[in-house]
């Protein structure tokens, strides 16, 4: 804490050194007044181009108002559930399970990485989705994640199944070219939380010196 009487002392010596101004400028009122409302109140002089966008003809079926109407849920959280339903609309329609990634979440919403996971898990803890990490056969690694649309994301007269989509029968569901793609197993995210914990588990107890011997 400064001292009352020593910050005296060193305004005085400072003002006797520089000397006392005499005109003192301020900005009017007016001025200010002006310049805020220009800044807060006023359109642009100039509008900024519009970005272009492709129509991929795709759409968004419908979901449930509760989406919109939560309050645990931010404004991201909801597109990003109207991006997973459209994109699972497309890709599965009977089991409402869909692979899909990180990137593809933050290619489509022009977000960060860890701003996509923060908006599956506002999903994920109000109960619109489940999600599973899933897992290649042949290494460690995480290809993706299995998001599953749980029923309050969806209305009432779609909580059993989707209207079926028109296809050519006898068509084959699911390409056999790269059938060594499919050969992965899902995890739940706790799980798979403690198998990436292992090696750092691992690793922490080799630093551990071992304990002396008993005498």
């Amino acid at each position: 804490m400064y001292d009352i009487a020593t910050l005296h002392d060193q305004l005085k010596r400072r003002i006797d050194r520089d000397g006392c101004r005499q005109i003192i400028q301020t900005i009017p009122t007016d001025q200010v007044r002006r310049k805020r409302s220009l800044r807060c109140c006023h359109l642009p002089a100039q509008q900024q181009p519009l970005i272009p966008v492709r129509d991929s003809r795709a759409y968004v079926p419908e979901l449930a108002a509760r989406l919109d109407t939560d309050p645990n849920l931010t404004d991201g959280a909801r597109r990003c559930a109207r991006i997973l339903a459209a994109y699972t609309y497309r890709r599965n329609r009977d089991t409402r399970t869909a692979q899909i990634t990180v990137t593809y979440l933050t290619r489509a919403m022009s977000k960060c990485r860890r701003t996509v996971q923060r908006y599956l898990r506002q999903l994920e803890r109000a109960g619109y989705i489940g999600t599973d990490v899933i897992a290649t056969t042949r290494s460690r690694l995480c290809l993706g994640l299995a998001v599953t649309l749980l029923r309050p994301l969806l209305p009432q007269h779609h909580a059993q199944k989707w209207p079926s989509a028109s296809m050519i029968s006898g068509a084959t569901r699911l390409s056999q070219n790269h059938s060594s793609r499919y050969k992965t197993r899902t995890i739940p995210i706790q799980s798979w939380a403690l198998r990436c914990m292992d090696g750092v588990f691992r690793s922490l107890m080799q630093t551990i010196p071992a304990l002396p011997a008993p005498l």
